[in-house]
């Protein structure tokens, strides 16, 4: 029976702290500019998964609200951000954020945002916000080409991953990402995110994919030999280059 959305990565928390990118403190410096944020404000994150897209916030000290429905990756991110006191997380979804009205001041979702019913999380997010209240979806692109390790990975993924092409597609879904915002016009911005991975953070980031075969299943030893064979190829001083664009969207919603 296929994983459902919050189901697909309850066996993958571990790795996904190890293995997936941070987000770089310019998203926030970028919000702020705008004036989409500032002092003492109240960010919700849906679908904040470990922490990786809350941390930045709370790092400018704002006060950051977790809706995570998978309880081991909403377990994993309470442990990895117990250091910042305006941390809290809560079980909910997209859909039914499980928070009152006006509980919000901006409302982002990092990397999760291909999993929601996009028209039923446009109309909670509107629900959550405040007056004024922005919104903002945020990406953490990995890059294909550019250099041989990296469309190395990239064919990995087309070779052994389950259904990698199909949430490719839904990935890059700027109909969706409108439909979001609608009738609000976005920004989007850029910034280069680079990661140097050593070899067990290179394969924790494959463990953390939903998309590849996980230990005991059959295709996993062979996606396994390719992966470490990949990083003997081209490792450089015991790590390898990953590079990452993270893509923000933006736009005031109320």
């Amino acid at each position: 029976m296929p994983l459902s959305a919050t189901e697909r990565f309850s066996d993958r928390a571990d790795a996904y702290v190890r293995g997936r990118p941070t987000y770089p403190q310019a998203i926030v410096e970028q919000l702020q500019k705008v004036g989409a944020l500032k002092p003492g404000q109240t960010v919700v994150d849906v679908g904040v998964g470990t922490g990786l897209s809350a941390e930045p916030f709370l790092r400018s000290g704002y006060m950051v609200i977790g809706v995570e429905p998978n309880e081991p990756m909403r377990v994993a991110g309470e442990q990895q951000l117990r250091e910042y006191s305006t941390y809290r997380s809560v079980a909910g979804t997209a859909e039914a954020t499980m928070l009152p009205d006006d509980a919000a001041d901006l409302v982002i979702a990092g990397q999760a945002f291909h999993w929601f019913d996009v028209p039923r999380a446009a109309i909670e997010a509107r629900r959550i916000l405040r007056p004024g209240g922005w919104g903002a979806l945020i990406w953490n692109d990995r890059q294909s080409t550019g250099s041989a390790f990296l469309a190395g990975y990239e064919a990995l993924l087309r070779t052994h991953g389950i259904d990698y092409a199909k949430l490719l597609h839904r990935h890059i879904d700027e109909k969706a990402i409108a439909q979001f915002f609608a009738p609000a016009q976005t920004t989007v911005v850029t910034f280069d995110n680079p990661r140097e991975l050593e070899r067990e953070d290179l394969l924790a980031l494959a463990r953390s994919a939903s998309y590849l075969p996980p230990p005991g299943d059959p295709r996993h030893a062979a996606m396994l030999l390719a992966l470490n064979a990949l990083f003997d190829t081209h490792a450089k001083n015991g790590t390898v280059q990953m590079m990452y664009r993270t893509r923000m969207h933006y736009a005031q919603l109320n």
